[in-house]
């Protein structure tokens, strides 16, 4: 996750240092690329539970027939995207940026949005690795389509060497390679020769409506938790652009300066997913409970330790990302509430992760949904407008939004009813 960061972080610094319309431009443009994925992202993230489970039962080549139902569900979504595409002027309309910014915008998420198919495979892989418990294999792959995409960013970007500058195009241009070979390096591994021993993966490709249906049920709430999480933060974005283009790139910056600990907390996320999926198949529910508890540890250790890097250097980080004495100034008051803001968030991801992977979808995904529109937006509009404080008023009601939700879904863990769920029938017979 972690390797993910740095990727968006690459592409931020270095067209930050193009201008700060360019910065603006790829950070709008990002967060509407990743709110049009989101749906598709989270449903992805409905295959994890059903493979660890059914590793956790011993019942392997189901997780072979999983894995395959996910694909045709990747191959549907990609399609819905690029026919998503299609309406990408309009849809950035509506965000209503400056017209500069808008025509880079459009630029940008045109080119990004073409590898969507790669980009949704490359997850659904991902998710059944991890359910696998084998985080090493994503991790790795996706170490070497970073190192792609920092070479490609770099050398497309300014126009190094026979590459002409491409700016805003060249980063697009660098994500949507990386995008293609880190989905075509994971299809290889799936059907290498154990892969093909153990799980029988190169068998188990027929169609099974009665699995997708299931992967429908426990995925499409999580699809509408992501959507309606990022979309609120597009929204947000989009009435922090109305305010100024130095306002957005500072927002822009704190969002991405946030990866740096949401992508990591995702890392716990699917962990907790996983673990708590195997022990659930493998009846060991006090075992699921201990995994989760421990992810939350690991994960407030982690986003103290950030906060603590926050408060520390904050001109330091906001200046990687541009030189701008009214940005600056600005994303240094931003990054005081950015400290506290990750820390709930963290909890609430780890926390939605854990009860993800005793098939727990729809109270998350009804949690977020009342918080994000009726608390986070409403907040944010408080401050920023009503109250005259602008962008760091805004931040300031997002900051309250997160610290309830993460309260919410921590107390949703803690009740534990979670842990009598189980997704697959332990004595179906594995050879259906």
């Amino acid at each position: 996750m972690v390797s993910q960061t740095i990727m968006w972080t690459v592409d931020s610094a270095m067209v930050g240092h193009v201008g700060k319309t360019e910065l603006a431009a790829v950070g709008l443009g990002g967060l509407l690329v990743f709110t049009l994925y989101s749906f598709f992202i989270g449903l992805s993230y409905g295959l994890n539970p059903f493979v660890a489970q059914s590793y956790g039962a011993k019942r392997y080549l189901d997780c072979a027939r999983y894995m395959w139902q996910g694909l045709y569900l990747a191959v549907a979504s990609g399609l819905a995207i690029l026919i998503i595409r299609q309406f990408n002027p309009w849809t950035v309309d509506l965000l209503g940026p400056a017209h500069e910014v808008r025509t880079l915008c459009l630029s940008y998420i045109n080119i990004r949005m073409a590898s969507a198919p790669f980009f949704i495979i490359h997850y659904y892989y991902s998710n059944f690795f991890r359910g696998l418990g084998n985080t090493r294999t994503p991790m790795k792959v996706a170490i070497v389509a970073n190192i792609a995409n920092i070479v490609l960013d770099y050398f497309l970007i300014f126009g190094i060497g026979p590459f002409p500058t491409l700016g805003v195009v060249g980063a697009a241009g660098a994500t949507f390679i990386a995008n293609v070979l880190s989905a075509a390096i994971l299809a290889a591994i799936s059907l290498s020769a154990s892969h093909r021993r153990r799980y029988e993966t190169h068998r188990h490709w027929r169609l099974n409506p009665a699995k997708i249906r299931s992967l429908l049920r426990i995925g499409t709430p999580i699809g509408v938790h992501y959507f309606l999480d990022i979309g609120s933060f597009l929204i947000f974005s989009a009435y922090i652009g109305r305010m100024g283009t130095e306002q957005l790139a500072a927002n822009q910056i704190i969002i991405q300066i946030l990866a740096l600990s949401f992508m990591p907390c995702n890392g716990f996320s699917v962990a907790a997913t996983t673990l708590v999926g195997q022990y659930i198949g493998a009846r060991s529910p006090h075992l699921a409970k201990k995994s989760a508890y421990s992810t939350q540890k690991l994960a407030l250790f982690f986003t103290g330790a950030v906060a603590l890097v926050y408060v520390l250097l904050p001109e330091f980080l906001i200046k990687i990302f541009n030189n701008d004495p009214i940005v600056v100034s600005l994303g240094e008051q931003l990054i005081l509430l950015a400290a506290a803001f990750q820390i709930f968030d963290g909890i609430q991801i780890v926390a939605s992760g854990a009860l993800r992977g005793a098939g727990d979808t729809k109270v998350p995904m009804m949690l977020v949904l009342g918080g994000s529109w009726f608390f986070f937006l409403p907040l944010a509009v408080l401050f920023g407008t009503v109250l005259e404080r602008g962008v760091v008023g805004a931040w300031g009601g997002a900051t309250i939004y997160v610290v309830l939700l993460g309260m919410s879904m921590f107390i949703r863990l803690k009740k534990g009813s979670w842990q009598r769920a189980n997704l697959i029938s332990r004595n179906a017979d594995e050879s259906t």
